[in-house]
């Protein structure tokens, strides 16, 4: 998180010109340490309802800064929480929500932006803090941040030098074009992955169309199925009935036999009444034969019904293999289902990468403020190695225009080859034809007797084509001795190209070199420059240390400079009992007492504008507006801050 922070800061510094923040253990301990102070004291800079916060906790601060020997200064931002009006017009905290990184550096972002661009209330001093300037402008700082648990964000920016520890073991900031490789990347994964989605779902479209279909041809079996073994069952009836019929045409058959031997037995014992018995005898094989033909048609029946019976059992059997198949068929689609189902995580977990590159994305590279001016003239050897360059550069020009022409001759010549080779399979495939043709031609030859002509017209075309073959033939060889040249000269112009480079790597080399000698030469002479800079700010500063002893200013309540004729120096600060000016050059020394009646009066009047405050004013027509729920902010209370001074 502190990295986070650091990057923003230093890409505002940046703009600024000011000079840009570290990270180091030390800051994240002090920056640990007192927010550590905070949740023990239970020290709510806020309050409940906005109004009633206890502001920054100074004496915590003054505690750690003079524990660890450093100058802090301190923004508070209401970051995690946001408060909204009850029914009475009061306001009230809501409960903070599960965070995570990303929502923990999106209230990190927009409360530096609010202390950038909507402080006036607080007379910009937190903006001042971010940007280093004026009294504001510690010199070397160092950086950390953390959260409290009320969920204010705490911005702690300490001074940083070799004593006090606090430039020790920098962390390394992230790079930004590693960043924005890693964006990009991030973004061409993601695109690839919006591709194998597209391709996926529609893979899935046509997945799922084929089970709609599947799962209607299983529908549709299983009807098929359902009626196959409805129309089983009915003919098992029939088969039964006809059963039954059969069974009771058999009975009537041995029944009516019974009859026909009784009344045979009664022809032959009753003789008298002849004309009774012969009708009684009709009668009898009248019902025998009804019976025969009661049982024919019965056991016809039995036939039919039996055959329909094995039908519906075959049909019943292919509807059963036609239902297994469409399930394993089935059950194969959604297992590919599942698979193609499972296509969207590729997708999040694209998606959360260039988020996660996206939240890290917010550094900046050093630029350098001014660039050395450029060579008017070099030394005479670096002369003399650029005139050799030039000559150097010259013959590889040669080389390589050799090169182009060499790969001309050869580019030709391959295209003269791949052309005579088109026109020997042009004849290959003629002689072919003309082979084929002379072929058919002998075949019927006996049959052909009567016109010798096609056959003579067969191997003219077979002599031709025999003909056009030697003459592609020397054209291959023609072509193919042009490409061997061809060859041979782009041998010697690759040759020459790779002398010509190497000539010039060993007078870049001679060039860097000479490069170097004068980049040394460069250095030592600006360390002079800068040597004679510092004593001449020594002695600058001796003076200033001397007239700053005698001259005096005095501080008003609100932490306004008053000078001896009472005036209100604007942009000055008190350190102990240094005063500075806005470009943080000591000026003064702070009196005890006023040392004249302007200073006094000065004093009087601005000590009378100040009014008892336990926080930072806030402005209700900007800040209380801004932290709505409506609106849906984050940054609760905006900004709050406070410049701790020693």
């Amino acid at each position: 998180m502190s990295l986070f922070v650091a990057d923003l800061i230093n890409q505002i510094r940046q703009q600024f010109g000011t000079q840009k923040t570290i990270i180091t253990p030390k800051s994240s301990e002090y920056a640990n340490k007192i927010v550590a102070g905070y949740n023990e004291e239970n020290w709510d800079a806020f309050g409940e309802h906005m109004t009633d916060g206890k502001s920054h906790d100074d004496n915590l601060i003054d505690k750690v800064d003079n524990n660890m020997h450093t100058s802090g200064l301190e923004n508070l931002g209401g970051s995690l929480q946001a408060w909204t009006w009850d029914d009475d017009g009061n306001l009230y905290k809501l409960p903070i929500e599960k965070q995570t990184m990303d929502s923990m550096k999106n209230s990190i972002y927009e409360t530096i932006l609010a202390m950038m661009f909507d402080d006036a209330y607080s007379g910009w001093g937190h903006a001042q803090t971010f940007i280093g300037y004026g009294v504001y402008n510690f010199g070397k700082t160092s950086v950390g941040v953390d959260f409290d648990k009320f969920g204010y964000s705490h911005f702690e920016l300490a001074s940083a030098y070799n004593q006090n520890g606090f430039d020790s073991n920098p962390y390394t900031l992230p790079s930004t074009s590693e960043l924005t490789s890693q964006l990009n990347q991030a973004k061409s994964d993601l695109e690839k992955s919006k591709a194998n989605l597209a391709q996926t779902n529609n893979d899935l479209s046509e997945t799922q169309n084929v089970l709609v279909n599947a799962t209607s041809t299983q529908a549709n079996a299983k009807q098929a199925l359902n009626t196959a073994q409805t129309d089983l069952a009915n003919k098992r009836t029939v088969l039964n009935n006809a059963k039954k019929s059969v069974a009771d045409a058999q009975n009537k058959l041995a029944s009516d036999k019974q009859v026909q031997q009784q009344a045979q037995i009664n022809l032959q014992a009753v003789t008298a009444d002849l004309a009774t018995k012969q009708e009684n005898v009709e009668k009898a094989q009248q019902a025998v034969q009804v019976a025969e033909n009661n049982q024919r048609v019965a056991q016809d029946e039995v036939t039919v019904a039996t055959n329909n019976v094995n039908q519906a059992q075959q049909a019943v059997q292919t509807a059963q293999d036609n239902l297994n198949q469409t399930q394993n068929d089935l059950n194969k689609l959604n297992q590919q289902l599942a698979e193609l189902q499972q296509a969207p995580e590729l997708l999040v977990q694209a998606k959360q990468q260039l988020a996660d590159a996206q939240s890290n994305l917010q550094t900046a590279n050093d630029n350098l403020v001014a660039k050395k001016n450029e060579l008017n003239k070099a030394t005479a050897d670096l002369a003399d190695l650029k005139t050799q360059l030039a000559t150097n550069q010259e013959n590889l020009t040669k080389a390589l225009a050799n090169l182009a022409q060499a790969k001309s001759g050869l580019d030709q010549a391959n295209k003269d080859l791949a052309s005579s080779k088109e026109k020997l399979v042009s004849k290959q495939t003629s002689l072919a034809s003309a082979k084929s043709a002379l072929a058919e031609a002998q075949a019927k030859l006996t049959e052909l007797q009567q016109a010798p002509q096609t056959l003579a017209k067969a191997k003219e075309t077979l002599d031709q084509a025999n003909k056009n073959l030697e003459i592609a033939k020397e054209n291959v060889e023609k072509a193919q001795q042009a490409y061997d040249e061809a060859k041979s000269n782009n041998d010697v112009a690759q040759k020459d190209l790779e002398d010509a480079k190497n000539s010039l790597a060993q007078v870049q080399e001679k060039q860097s070199q000479a490069q170097s000698a004068y980049d040394k030469a460069m250095k030592a002479y600006n360390d002079y420059l800068k040597a004679q800079q510092a004593v001449k700010d020594a002695e600058e500063k001796a003076k200033a240390q001397a007239k700053a002893e005698h001259t005096y200013f005095a501080q008003t309540a609100n932490g306004k400079v008053v000078d001896e004729k009472g005036h209100i120096m604007v942009g000055y600060s008190v350190k102990g009992n240094q005063v500075f000016d806005a470009q943080s050059k000591l000026v003064g020394t702070l009196a005890q007492t006023s040392t004249t009646r302007r200073m006094v009066n000065t004093v009087k009047q601005e000590n009378a504008k100040t009014l008892p405050q336990t926080g930072d004013k806030q402005n209700n027509n900007t800040t209380v507006g801004a932290i709505l729920v409506g609106l849906g902010s984050l940054l609760g209370l905006g900004a709050l801050g406070k410049r701790k001074e020693d």
